[in-house]
């Protein structure tokens, strides 16, 4: 299984809506033949990117779930996504939004969310721990999963 988010761009709750009334849309290519690849993710600390890296691979790997490298020619979705860390009082939340576009470009499905983390020490990023991470990327492959099995 390849690396997710490669140290080459190392730099909660699901929904399935792209905006007000808007659903997703049905996946074009189903099952095993689905290949999906996530693209770089900016704005994010490198040991953060690195945890999720890993655990969206053992995700992908325990829930079925074909992954490959963003240049691979096989894929057939690109995940884009975002990160934040959020100071949250005495805690911190990370919270994340998935799109999964086809080749052309075209959005077909949203998947946003947010893991409780723990106390951050300054920098909000501090807060987000392997746990927090772990149940992220389990909830994302889970929505993917689950999305193209539709």
């Amino acid at each position: 299984m390849v690396l997710l988010l490669a140290a080459a761009f190392l730099g909660g709750c699901t929904a399935s809506q792209f905006g007000a009334g808007v659903q997703s849309v049905p996946p074009p290519i189903k099952g095993s033949a689905a290949v999906f690849a996530f693209a770089p993710v900016n704005g994010v600390p490198t040991p953060i990117l690195q945890a999720l890296s890993a655990a969206l691979n053992r995700e992908a790997v325990a829930q079925g779930l074909n992954v490959v490298a963003a240049n691979n020619a096989s894929r057939v979705y690109l995940v884009r996504g975002f990160l934040s860390a959020v100071e949250d009082g005495q805690s911190t939340r990370l919270v994340y939004v998935w799109d999964v576009v086809d080749n052309a470009g075209a959005r077909l499905h949203r998947i946003t969310g947010q893991q409780n983390g723990g106390r951050p020490s300054g920098d909000p990023w501090t807060g987000i721990g392997n746990t927090t991470i772990d149940l992220a990327a389990r909830q994302t492959i889970a929505e993917l999963a689950s999305w193209v099995k539709s």
